[in-house]
């Protein structure tokens, strides 16, 4: 039986990595992996609690001799505690003959320490590590030292790892070669629940308007794009909901007086997911006007897109060109596309989803991605596959 090893922010339910971790690891344990789990301190263990899976808080500072160390410290003692947590785990869980065959984490815009350790232990036991990147950290840095800073210590870290997995090939060719050469060869999608909520055409409310969703985090960029949509939305005879945390942005934006309506987020996904199957005619994906505006999603994929396309349901995407979105809507000829400075479309896509006829069509691309390239089996085999170099699998499955 396999074990695999997980050091990173807790696997959770909710939004983000985190819960693309969790999935990948509930359907390991289905295959037969034995899961162990690192964690940051004072994060909410209970999904692995449920699981059955081991939870152990990173070593902090273990041994009186260890060199003070804060997060703003300098590399050089960033690269000391790192080794020496490193050689902590190492002691703890590679005591017996075997040890772990597998290492896996996620290395995130908003925390790169547990990764970096997860590189340390790699090289120090040479098992395996398989990272997940979903962002550009340096996208969000403050100054150009310090984007120069995360852009070397993140190469460290990858060139550690035995497989990289980017988000879209846009982020893998960020990192240069050998990701660039090939980028897509190394770009994974996140993994979606899935599951059978196929949804049925339906006809309007009663006011006639179609409920057209945008669910998930809105960044204060986004707001001004979102006044022009919930306009065109309105005028196509539609009604744009916005799915999201309320928040001082979300507040003002309200007082405006844009034809939008405004929901709280869900306790979980799930339930997010079944009100979006009971009441959305459509889901709108999504970004602000221009890739100055979030110079992330250059590189990013929402991994909404992905979720929403297992709900059978029409699905437009407004985003600006260049933009990783962008870029998949004409590699894959998706139909429901357009860019800010043009939204004729989706004028036209609002008024066609109350038409019964026409429905079919809308939503034959959007199940077409979800049955492929968007399929949480394909995605999880894919990474299953490269956990484990396949001369170690060999004799791992040997009799």
């Amino acid at each position: 039986m396999p074990s695999l090893l997980y050091i990173g922010q807790t696997p959770a339910e909710g939004t983000g990595s985190p819960v693309v971790i969790l999935r990948h690891l509930r359907r390991l344990a289905a295959d037969g992996w034995q899961i162990t789990v690192i964690a940051e301190h004072g994060q909410d263990s209970a999904a692995c609690d449920a699981a059955g899976w081991p939870v152990h808080p990173l070593p902090a500072r273990r041994r009186p001799w260890w060199p003070p160390y804060r997060p703003d410290s300098a590399p050089f003692l960033r690269s000391i505690r790192t080794t020496l947590i490193a050689r902590e785990i190492r002691r703890r869980f590679f005591a017996s003959a075997r040890g772990p065959d597998a290492l896996f984490g996620y290395l995130a815009a908003h925390a790169d320490f547990a990764p970096e350790i997860a590189a340390r232990l790699a090289r120090q036991t040479r098992v395996p590590l398989t990272l997940l990147i979903h962002d550009d950290a340096a996208d969000f840095a403050r100054t150009a030292k310090e984007r120069r800073v995360l852009r070397r210590r993140h190469a460290g870290i990858l060139r550690a790892a035995h497989r990289n997995w980017f988000v879209s090939p846009e982020l893998a060719a960020v990192y240069g070669p050998p990701f660039s050469l090939e980028p897509g060869a190394f770009s994974l999608p996140p993994l979606p629940e899935g599951g059978a909520r196929q949804s049925a055409y339906r006809p309007p409310p009663a006011d006639g308007r179609p409920r057209i969703y945008y669910g998930g985090h809105i960044w204060p960029a986004q707001y001004p794009l979102f006044a022009r949509l919930a306009r065109v939305i309105h005028e196509a005879g539609g009604r744009l909901v916005l799915l999201t945390r309320d928040t001082p942005e979300l507040r003002a934006f309200r007082a405006t007086a844009a034809p939008v309506d405004t929901l709280p987020l869900f306790p979980s996904n799930t339930e997010a997911l079944a009100h979006l199957s009971s009441h959305a005619s459509g889901i709108l994906v999504s970004y602000a006007d221009t890739l100055a505006d979030m110079p992330w999603v250059a590189t990013s994929f929402p991994s909404k897109f992905i979720e929403y396309a297992h709900l059978g349901l029409p699905a437009h995407i407004v985003a600006p060109p260049k933009s990783a979105i962008a870029n998949w809507a004409a590699r894959a000829a998706y139909p429901n596309f357009t860019t800010p400075d043009d939204l004729a479309p989706l004028a036209r896509w609002v008024s066609d989803l109350r038409d019964p006829a026409v429905w079919p069509a809308l939503v034959a691309p959007v199940r077409r991605h979800a049955a492929t390239d968007f399929s949480p089996d394909k995605i999880h085999r894919q990474l299953t596959a490269a956990l484990i170099p396949q001369s170690a699998h060999r004799l791992l499955h040997s009799p």
